[in-house]
């Protein structure tokens, strides 16, 4: 109706009626869209939000009619008007109030990466038609790499990539990215941190001497094809043997060793902690964040704190190294504190509080609103992604 401001409002489930319309997108527990902005409910999706455990959603409203529809249902009750919000009126609140992917990240730390990122890909193209790694390349590669990990806010940045194509050398980036944080939160001096830097964007290096049709599989593999995979060890331990770098215990154990575990159920050896390095112990936290936290062509990526959970876990029944892991999760988790994330039910609001004490702890979130959750005892409501203050308000 002209001359109608259109509302947002938070509406729970028990409420909603057909022909009301999505103000905001409703996700999944995986994180894949249930039903789009803008969608005209209907009671076959009415029952869908229940199935899936759907509590409450945004619905578009015309405030002078607290109706969207021809079918004029009613919306919210008083005591939930708090959650009313014109869509005009709150500039850091349209009706679509997430910006559009490309504009996640900040643009200097995206153009730094995209640098580095041509530079490792051309190291790996030329490691796979050269007999030996390239010294050099590899020492310059790493000094490229120092501005990328200045700050743990990195995590923001490298969450928010688009990672899909070109994944396998994305990954490479974001584990040499991540262990320049490890470095500054263990306080390694700083030639030991840019060894470990080193070690993580040499950890698949091996997988240079696999056939590229092979790496370029998606999807699952099959057991025989997972055995070949699990050969990349080896081979970037025989390349490294054949480098400048062959010597150096840590980072040739790094790119062994990374995919062992410390109660011994790793491979390719089944080592335990006493006879894993502590670079590969290290690295092998990053890798398992990197791989859960971002997006492949057949899996999407999981929650940062979903990701802490499966850590958490992990270091609990002794796999993973209790020192490392507990540092990565407190460093990182802290510094989401203040970052501003998108919510499962369409909501936007920023995390005030993470509970240092216990590993496995979610965010406390205050929404655009200012309602306080608790995602520990909300737990039909995931944070979904990761946003900035800045990028919020200029939505």
């Amino acid at each position: 109706m002209e001359g109608c401001r259109m509302m947002l409002k938070k509406c729970s489930i028990g409420r909603l009626r057909e022909g009301m319309i999505l103000g905001r997108d409703v996700y999944k527990d995986d994180m894949t869209i249930l039903l789009g902005e803008g969608t005209v409910l209907t009671s076959k999706m009415l029952d869908s939000l229940a199935d899936h455990d759907i509590f409450s959603v945004y619905i578009q409203a015309e405030d002078e009619e607290e109706a969207i529809s021809a079918a004029n249902p009613p919306l919210l009750g008083e005591d939930e008007e708090r959650g009313e919000i014109p869509a005009e009126a709150a500039e850091e609140m349209p009706a679509k109030v997430v910006p559009k992917k490309e504009r996640l990240q900040d643009d200097s730390y995206v153009r730094q990466y995209d640098e580095v990122f041509a530079l490792l890909k051309k190291f790996y193209a030329d490691t796979r038609t050269a007999s030996r790694i390239d010294a050099e390349a590899a020492r310059s590669l790493t000094r490229k790499f120092l501005p990328l990990c200045e700050s743990a806010k990195a995590i923001v940045q490298i969450y928010n990539m688009e990672t899909e194509e070109d994944y396998r050398l994305h990954h490479s980036m974001h584990i040499a990215i991540l262990a320049g944080l490890m470095g500054q939160f263990l306080k390694l001096r700083a030639s030991e941190r840019e060894r470990l830097i080193m070690a993580a964007f040499l950890l698949d290096i091996g997988t240079t001497r696999i056939a590229l049709e092979f790496l370029e599989i998606q999807g699952y593999y099959s057991d025989a094809e997972r055995r070949l995979m699990q050969k990349h060890v080896r081979l970037g331990q025989e390349l490294l043997a054949r480098s400048a770098f062959g010597t150096d215990e840590q980072i040739v154990g790094a790119v062994l060793q990374h995919h062992e575990r410390n109660d011994g159920s790793g491979y390719p050896a089944g080592l335990k902690k006493e006879q894993i390095c502590g670079f590969a112990r290290i690295l092998a936290i990053v890798d398992i964040f990197d791989a859960m936290a971002s997006n492949r062509a057949y899996k999407r990526k999981r929650s940062p704190f979903d990701v802490f959970k499966i850590l958490a876990d992990d270091i609990l029944k002794g796999r993973l190294d209790t020192e490392y892991g507990v540092s990565f999760i407190r460093h990182i988790g802290q510094a989401l504190n203040g970052c501003w994330v998108r919510l499962s039910d369409g909501g936007v609001g920023k995390i005030v509080y993470i509970d240092e004490s216990r590993l496995d702890a979610l965010p406390v979130v205050q929404t655009m609103e200012g309602d306080f959750l608790d995602l520990n005892t909300n737990g039909n409501i995931k944070i979904v992604s990761l946003l900035t203050s800045e990028e919020v308000q200029g939505a």
